[in-house]
């Protein structure tokens, strides 16, 4: 939801006539790091975690039946965050942001288990990263992202989603931070605040 509506106001902005080039790096944050390498069956999990999945109702989107329509697995998303930094480094940020579409698609829409190697590996084909199996195959940025993640953390970063935004050009002004499913209009405002 958060992607969707971040989306809808880079569109505003570039309608009403923003030029700002902007740039989003998606980041790896792990919910659970206990999560079993292979994902879990989504109402098991949530059963032992938090006795049942109520708190899902409340989240944006799936009260109008817009998301979350088929979330089958609670997933360990170590693969795929290296899926998704991998587009960024072969594709640039769009590439990037696309495959972060992709994953949500993935695990909410399509009740597919995006922890495993199968599915990440179609998604690369899918997002056009030619060395997209190879690299989900090795360890390569393994290390890196448990890395990213921890940084995470040690920023006091408890939940996603979860927005660190600047202009690049202003090295010493501090960051806007935005946390939860912003509406677009919040977006909005912070990019064009941060473009002025």
């Amino acid at each position: 939801v958060a992607k969707d509506n971040l989306d809808q106001a880079l569109s505003s902005f570039r309608a009403s006539g923003g030029a700002a080039e902007v740039e989003i790096n998606w980041k790896p944050f792990f919910i659970d790091p206990s999560t079993d390498a292979k994902g879990e069956d989504y109402t098991t999990y949530c059963r032992r975690r938090w006795g049942g999945d109520g708190w899902t109702s409340s989240l944006p989107g799936k009260r109008e039946g817009r998301k979350f329509a088929n979330w089958k697995f609670w997933p360990n998303t170590l693969q795929a965050s290296r899926l998704i930094h991998r587009a960024g480094v072969v594709g640039g940020w769009e590439l990037q942001h696309k495959a972060k579409g992709l994953v949500f698609q993935l695990i909410y829409e399509d009740g597919a288990n995006i922890s495993v190697l199968d599915t990440l590996i179609k998604a690369a084909a899918q997002l056009g990263i030619e060395d997209g199996e190879a690299y989900l195959r090795s360890e390569e940025d393994v290390a890196l992202m448990r890395t990213q993640a921890r940084e995470a953390s040690r920023m006091g970063i408890s939940g996603v989603p979860y927005f660190v935004c600047y202009n690049s050009e202003k090295e010493d002004e501090d960051p806007v931070t935005l946390s939860g499913a912003q509406p677009p209009k919040a977006f909005l405002q912070c990019i064009t605040r941060l473009a002025a």
